[in-house]
């Protein structure tokens, strides 16, 4: 058997989020459909996130098993031919035994757009919070989750494992249209980045929005941070393994 990856990238406005769900529209659910066909064979993937409805990818990585002949980087072409206009494979290739998208990865990178305005073409892939962004203060406000830290206070309810992440970075840059937080760290939990969102935008115009932001991680509790943000702004952009296995 060989392991291959998939590099994608998906708009996922019209789907129930990546993991198979019966009877709904999802990433796995289609893109092992079209593999399926492609290899004649049955596929299960692994994607390196779970990402929600609604929620968008440029930078996913999958990864499955097969006992398929077929040039490891003709793949991607061949799914091309099978898969929906919102849904791409931009690459594929042959990795080490034991790869695996999830397990295998170091670390990921997600971007949170914001707007500065309403703009309807943009509103699929980026959210206007109705109120004036202050990229400064917005700034000062993140800067205080970068280490490790128990970020239970990010955690929606439904999550499973462990609570403590290392963040190796958390800031804020402009993008074309308003602001964007890019958020790197070993392990996300549910919902993590949008709340953080919610909870960056509510202590934005605190005296001290660091010191706000420092009690919320450090109460460990979901009811003192804000509320989460939408899910259209979020995209999950990179991840980071190992040379040796990807």
């Amino acid at each position: 058997m060989r392991t291959l990856r998939l590099d994608v990238a998906y708009d996922g406005t019209s789907f129930h989020g990546w993991q198979i769900q019966p009877e709904l529209r999802t990433v796995q659910g289609v893109l092992e459909e079209a593999l399926s066909e492609v290899l004649q064979e049955s596929v299960r993937l692994t994607g390196a996130g779970r990402t929600d409805a609604g929620c968008h990818a440029r930078g996913q990585v999958a990864s499955f098993t097969s006992a398929t002949r077929l040039p490891a980087g003709s793949i991607a072409a061949m799914l091309r031919r099978h898969l929906p206009d919102d849904l791409q494979v931009l690459a594929s290739r042959e990795v080490a035994a034991g790869f695996d998208a999830r397990r295998s990865a170091q670390a990921r990178r997600y971007a949170y757009r914001l707007l500065d305005h309403r703009d309807v073409l943009l509103e699929r892939m980026a959210w206007h919070p109705r109120r004036a962004l202050d990229a400064a203060r917005l700034g000062v406000a993140v800067r205080p989750l970068e280490g490790e830290h128990d970020c239970a206070a990010f955690a929606a309810s439904g999550g499973t494992g462990t609570t403590v992440c290392r963040v190796h970075r958390a800031s804020w840059r402009r993008w074309e249209s308003g602001l964007q937080l890019d958020l790197v760290a070993n392990h996300f939990l549910y919902h993590m980045v949008r709340n953080v969102v919610g909870t960056a935008l509510k202590v934005m115009r605190c005296a001290d929005p660091a010191a706000a932001m420092r009690a919320i991680l450090e109460s460990r509790s979901r009811s003192k941070a804000g509320p989460t943000a939408p899910p259209e702004g979020l995209c999950l952009e990179q991840v980071f393994y190992p040379a040796e296995v990807s």
